[in-house]
């Protein structure tokens, strides 16, 4: 980081339920014995400190000028590049366009309409994409209780690795608020080895596990458990893969970076990270067990089981109720791709097994082989969005679905070819709703993934198609 020699302490705004927090974070500089250390709580777990007491503020030395070490780094395969301008934002002074349901979908993100970015006023052609979005967003950038800085080094990561000028341009700027300099953003390109502490390498590997194997491996994990609590841990998964669905839909809506944030990629910086892991398997046991209903709150029964009908919950749900202030927001997405949004049931249903599949989630693709055959696929259709889109069988327009779902797995955006395939049927709205899908469910994959969540007893599993 930006080393200036005073004392810093990185504070996140707080607001709502965050206030209770107080998370008060130090520098974690390159020179050797500058830690950082947390202070959470969340609202009955015991807080985490970094020397046995409360959260401690560190001085900050002068930065020294040792090498950098040299990262151990495979370079990355270049794909397609963001598309041109694809999608018209909308004009604040348009009237007709700028509607009072555009501004509060804007609000639903905690951004105030007059500082709506070019990303914001795009999806503002689909206002209901917005309110489907902006909840979860929100809490991530403004309530998380993973800590400010820790979020923007994985978010600048992210939007590294997916080449997303937007989304670098907005996080470096609010970066440069905490005290980020150019360097400290160079190094960001560079990697988790180029000359970090221990704590904001770590941050920077897991982006890269996240984004690359859609998991977390152990090593990563069992450190950060070391810090963090189990609202901190799952809000930091879902940090990560936001910022991947966000950059995936300025790459693939053709989004320019805001002319207001001055930053732009380091153009010199080689594209690369260190070497994937293995395709992630179900994990033998979970990482967090599913609340048993003994466990309940009352604030918990109210999101499980409403109704008190004692019936089965999905072992996600059950997981995810271990944080319930996160849960809600989180519904909210959830809710919109499965019955909000413009795509058929057949289009949903194909994406998301599609990037279940890519993703290594059998979780979710376990789920929604039901869901597809309550619709009435085959399960030769199944099987075949496995084996991809060159299977033989598909009708055009689904292949171009299970393309578009590869290229941003693969690419971060959908090429000029496929958007153009899906352009032959679809329009505004559900053009950004296929990008929503499929980044979606990353997220839902890469949550899966790490948090070790097991199958149910009896459910599908993935079919014998390599991978």
């Amino acid at each position: 980081m930006s080393n200036t020699g005073n004392a810093c302490a990185w504070r996140r705004p707080l607001v709502g339920a965050a206030a209770a927090m107080a998370c008060v974070v130090t520098l974690n500089c390159a020179t050797a014995g500058v830690g950082r250390g947390t202070a959470a709580t969340d609202g009955g777990s015991a807080a985490w400190t970094a020397n046995g007491g409360g959260a401690t503020t560190t001085a900050v030395p002068e930065a020294t000028t040792a090498a950098v070490p040299e990262a151990t780094t495979a370079a990355i395969t270049e794909g397609q590049e963001p598309a041109a301008l694809r999608i018209q934002p909308v004009d604040p002074a348009d009237g007709a366009a700028w509607t009072a349901e555009v501004r509060s979908g804007i609000e639903a993100f905690g951004v105030e309409p007059e500082r709506a970015t070019n990303l914001l006023r795009t999806l503002a052609r689909h206002p209901p994409a917005l309110h489907g979005l902006g909840p979860l967003a929100a809490y991530l950038r403004q309530r998380s209780m993973v800590p400010a800085v820790d979020q923007l080094l994985m978010g600048l990561r992210v939007a590294w690795l997916c080449r997303s000028e937007a989304l670098w341009a907005e996080l470096a700027a609010e970066a440069r608020g905490f005290g980020l300099g150019d360097r400290d953003l160079r190094r960001v390109a560079e990697g988790p080895d180029a000359g970090w502490g221990a704590w904001d390498a770590l941050m920077l590997h897991a982006a890269d596990e996240l984004y690359r194997d859609a998991f977390l491996s152990d090593a990563s994990w069992d450190e950060l458990a070391t810090r963090f609590n189990v609202p901190q841990l799952i809000d930091m998964i879902f940090s990560g893969a936001e910022y991947i669905l966000l950059a995936n839909l300025a790459n693939s809506l053709g989004v320019p970076a805001d002319e207001r944030f001055a930053d732009r990629l380091p153009a010199d910086v080689p594209r690369a990270m260190g070497p994937a892991g293995a395709p992630p398997s179900p994990l033998a046991a979970p990482r967090l067990d599913p609340l048993p209903r003994a466990a309940w709150s009352a604030e918990v029964r109210g999101l499980l089981d409403p109704e008190d009908a004692g019936g089965p919950v999905l072992n996600l749900y059950a997981t995810l109720a271990r944080h319930p202030i996160f849960f809600r927001p989180r519904a909210v997405q959830s809710a919109y791709i499965r019955t909000g949004a413009t795509l058929s049931a057949r289009a949903r249903e194909i994406l998301i097994l599609r990037i279940g599949w890519l993703c290594g989630s059998e979780y979710e693709w376990s789920q929604h082989v039901r869901a597809a055959r309550r619709i009435g696929m085959t399960d030769e259709e199944i099987r075949r969005i496995a084996v991809g889109a060159a299977a033989p069988g598909w009708d055009p327009f689904d292949a171009a679905l299970i393309r578009a779902t590869d290229e941003l797995h693969r690419d971060d955006t959908v090429s000029a070819a496929t958007w153009a395939a899906l352009s032959t049927r679809y329009g505004v709205a559900e053009l950004i709703d296929v990008v929503i899908t499929v980044a979606g469910y990353r997220m839902v994959s890469i949550a899966l993934n790490s948090l070790g969540t097991q199958l149910e007893p009896d459910r599908p599993r993935f079919p014998d198609v390599p991978r």
